[in-house]
């Protein structure tokens, strides 16, 4: 079946995504009022993630950053549980820069769940202004589109923070569509609260260096305002965080079976080879600059093609791309459908196989893992791959005049 064909199939059924995209929500909000809203029916913490920006930043309000980092006396005081106000049997490590907890001590002083109530709808607010700033031409659509995706409902539910990323990402798009490189670099830098989303980006401006100096210079700018910031405001935090940072770039305790990357999927598959994991999760990376590299050449490197490019390379070969990161994705799918009409079959075709993978990647993960199966597939990566491959294809296509 061609593209076309099997996109026709696809637009009569659209509907069916829409129905089991929402079931995650239904099940979540009526788990939630089973269990009193500040926790779900099965005891587990509403937003759990958020925790850790929340606890970080009271440390914060209170004169204690120094603690920041100490995980071990923090989880033997029971200092989240004594926020919370009841015992909840867990732990979150904040492991980011101590200057992006700063954003959290507005609401630090806040109930727990209002914290994650109000961040929840600052989180919807970005959504709302990522799809804006991408300029589709229905944003309404696009962004109830992106509330069926899987990754976004994980990001809402976890509590975690990767809309104010794709808000980032959008901005950057805008700016560089704009022409206005160094504005671009300064917006860039903010996503330095989480370093290793910026490794896409990099690997595309390496290809062009003089084109994107501007970029690299206000990333950097931005980078050292927001270390100062750390070292002024916060300088206990911040020597605690350059203490531990080894520890926390390589922290790899989060269930593998979460997380949608190379490395993740070799682990999970490979589980009696542990020295081959770095090597073959490399040889999928550098794979991947290599495409997009062969795509720059055959393209002539317009920003509509490596911007989507930028997105999947940060994604691929980032060490801790869990499912929630891959909202990210959201505003690679916007700018192709948006600036590759001619080509929207093959988006629609591609979109359905992520959209799919992705949503069904995390359960038959931890499936696997729950009865002990001997190697455990992530299916999401392979899916993944066919998806980049396949985008890649359809971009090296085009004439370049049309792009």
């Amino acid at each position: 079946m061609t593209y076309s064909g099997l996109a026709n199939w696809l637009r009569d059924r659209l509907w069916v995504g829409v129905v089991i995209g929402c079931v995650p929500w239904a099940v979540w909000i009526a788990s939630l009022a089973s269990g009193g809203w500040y926790k779900d029916s099965r005891d587990q913490l509403v937003g759990t993630d958020h925790l850790a920006f929340y606890h970080a930043a009271r440390l914060i309000r209170d004169g204690e950053s120094y603690r920041l980092y100490n995980y071990n006396e923090l989880a033997e005081t029971k200092y989240q549980q004594q926020l919370l106000g009841w015992d909840w049997d867990g732990f979150e490590a904040y492991r980011n820069p101590p200057f992006y907890a700063l954003l959290y001590v507005p609401t630090a002083g806040l109930p727990y769940p209002v914290s994650f109530l109000i961040w929840t709808g600052i989180g919807f607010a970005l959504l709302g202004l990522a799809v804006r700033l991408l300029t589709p031409e229905r944003p309404g659509r696009a962004f109830l589109w992106a509330l069926t995706f899987f990754p976004v409902f994980a990001t809402v539910s976890f509590g975690q923070n990767t809309l104010i990323s794709l808000a980032i990402f959008a901005g950057v798009y805008r700016l560089l569509r704009s022409e206005r490189p160094f504005a671009a670099g300064l917006v860039a830098g903010l996503l330095w609260f989480k370093p290793q989303l910026l490794l896409g980006l990099f690997v595309w401006w390496a290809f062009e260096p003089r084109r994107y100096f501007r970029c690299w210079l206000g990333t950097g700018i931005t980078g050292a305002f927001l270390a100062t910031v750390s070292w002024t405001v916060i300088p206990e935090g911040s020597r605690a965080f350059v203490q531990t940072l080894a520890a926390n770039a390589g922290f790899g305790g989060f269930g593998q079976w979460n997380v949608v990357n190379p490395k993740a999927f070799f682990v999970l598959l490979l589980p009696g080879f542990p020295q081959l994991h770095w090597p073959l999760a490399a040889l999928c990376s550098l794979t991947s600059i290599v495409i997009a590299w062969r795509v720059k050449q055959k393209t002539g490197a317009p920003v509509t093609v490596m911007f989507p490019a930028a997105f999947f390379l940060s994604l691929w070969a980032s060490p801790h791309a869990l499912i929630y990161e891959w909202t990210l994705l959201v505003a690679a799918a916007v700018v192709l459908w948006e600036t590759r009409p001619e080509s929207q079959a093959v988006w629609l075709c591609l979109s359905a196989l992520a959209w799919t993978g992705l949503s069904v990647t995390t359960a038959l993960a931890r499936v696997q893992d729950l009865q002990k199966f001997p190697v455990v597939l992530q299916v999401g990566v392979p899916v993944m791959a066919i998806v980049g491959w396949l985008a890649a294809r359809e971009l090296v296509r085009a004439p370049r005049a049309q792009l």
